[in-house]
């Protein structure tokens, strides 16, 4: 019963993102709906999950129209939460976030926002184009010890959907503003991240634009370039030296990868990575890249199975050991990707829009521009009704991080299945907390406290129609 405690606990500071005490509610049952479930993900397994019948149904799927709250408000409240917990993952006593974008297949002729993605991956398995969705999403890590969570903080749907750009006036200096995924992931890093903070990101994303908007908001970045980089000295003017043009800013530009040539006078020390200590060769530089009046840190590094890797870091107090083991975390967020999709099914969404043309198989970006304004806003809906059915299901994962570092003694008591081998750290996965959840619902009820809000929404739901399920009230 701990275990459901602190997870109403923890909802129950969401209450403010909602301006109806219904929504609210409803929030509540869908989150015990997708923690509770073991079907395909659905809202209709949802309802299943908690003994509803199915004249529920259309109540469930309107909260996914509702205009009593948005995604944007219920994940910066969310985050809000997150930023005061004690087991936030800091380096130098500053929060850690990492970013990165997923893309997921979907075969919908009549879905907004659904276009032709290219997937760049070793994984034999994926083939090279697919028509679905790419989501920018953004996590915060979390843990003890050895022991981390990249906790999702919001996922947002950036792609596939576009206006025709609209020019403000062809006066001099004025300039189009131009948006791309680079720029949508660096707008969405200054929305949740705190000043101060370090964001990881891919090397996708090391590029003049996103570090023009961190430097612009305080952020830190720490990321990987490509070996073919090119970075600049610092250049000495000679005052007495004049020629004709405008004054030189930029100093000899350097090949990155032609410093490798010193690997063997580099020195090794010992980080932590993928959670085992390794030795690594490493060298730091500073040079100019994006600006020519900003110093960022490049470190060189070569791992024990020769892989030679270029990172970047915009705080050059960070020594390269401490830059290497930082970069190495960016893999969390692959993990929480892979946990949303084959744990929770959180981008298993069927959501169509009927008045909008069938699309064709290989799709493009849709215009707002080429529909009415009453279509045009049902599409916005139909968007906002995606990234409501993914961010439920992350908060519902996010929870379960936080009960497996906040009680795990509780959920291992409460794990119906066996190990052969436990964790050497002692902390359950995500996997095991909801499965030792599920073990509990059969006590939800009828040894609920007056305290737990499941129950007592559940109640006046099921009073006129008990559900056979085994989600059941005792009169």
């Amino acid at each position: 019963m701990q275990l459901c405690q602190r997870l109403e606990q923890i909802l129950g500071n969401l209450r403010p993102a909602f301006s109806r005490e219904a929504t609210f509610q409803w929030f509540i049952l869908l989150v015990w709906g997708v923690v509770l479930n073991s079907q395909p993900s659905a809202i209709t397994s949802y309802v299943n999950a908690l003994g509803l019948t199915e004249s529920y149904y259309h109540q469930a799927l309107h909260w996914f129209d509702s205009k009593a709250f948005s995604v944007k408000g219920l994940t910066l409240q969310w985050s809000k939460w997150l930023s005061q917990h004690d087991s936030l993952y800091r380096i130098k006593e500053k929060r850690v976030y990492v970013g990165d974008g997923i893309k997921v297949g979907k075969e919908g002729r009549k879905m907004p926002g659904v276009k032709r993605l290219h997937q760049e991956s070793e994984n034999v398995a994926k083939p090279e184009w697919i028509r679905g969705h790419y989501f920018n999403g953004l996590s915060i890590l979390v843990g003890i010890g050895k022991v981390c969570f990249a906790l999702p903080l919001v996922l947002r749907l950036d792609d596939g959907i576009k206006s025709k750009p609209i020019e403000k006036g062809r006066g001099k200096g004025q300039k189009k503003v131009k948006t791309s995924l680079v720029t949508k992931m660096a707008d969405l890093c200054v929305d949740y991240a705190e000043a101060g903070s370090y964001v990881i990101l891919d090397a996708y994303f090391a590029c003049e634009p996103v570090l023009k908007v961190f430097r612009q908001n305080a952020l830190h970045l720490i990321t990987r370039v490509r070996c073919s980089t090119v970075a600049y000295a610092p250049f000495c003017s000679v005052p007495t030296l004049k020629g004709r043009g405008r004054p030189r800013l930029w100093g000899t530009s350097i090949k990155l990868a032609s410093l490798f040539a010193l690997v063997a006078d580099f020195p090794t020390a010992k980080v932590w990575l993928y959670g085992q200590p390794v030795s690594v060769s490493y060298q730091c530089f500073e040079f100019y890249w994006d600006s020519p009046h900003q110093l960022v840190k490049f470190v060189l590094t070569q791992l024990p199975n020769g892989r030679r890797l270029i990172l970047l870091s915009t705080d050059l107090s960070l020594t390269g050991p401490e830059i290497i083991a930082a970069y190495a975390l960016r893999f969390k967020i692959e993990v929480t990707f892979r946990q949303l999709v084959h744990l929770l099914g959180s981008f298993a969404y069927r959501f169509w829009l009927k008045g909008l043309p069938t699309l064709p198989t290989w799709p493009s970006n849709l215009l707002l521009s080429d529909y009415s304004q009453a279509v045009q806003t049902q599409i916005l809906n139909k968007v906002e009704a995606f990234e409501r059915f993914v961010n439920l299901n992350a908060i519902a994962l996010g929870l379960l991080q936080i009960l497996s570092l906040e009680l795990p003694q509780g959920i291992w008591a409460n794990f119906p299945r066996w190990f052969r081998t436990l964790p050497s750290h002692g902390y359950p996965s995500e996997r095991v907390a909801q499965l030792a959840i599920q073990h509990q619902a059969q006590m939800i009820f009828p040894q609920s406290q007056p305290s737990l809000l499941l129950p007592k929404f559940l109640s006046a739901k099921l009073a006129s129609s008990p559900s056979p399920n085994m989600l059941t009230l005792d009169a």
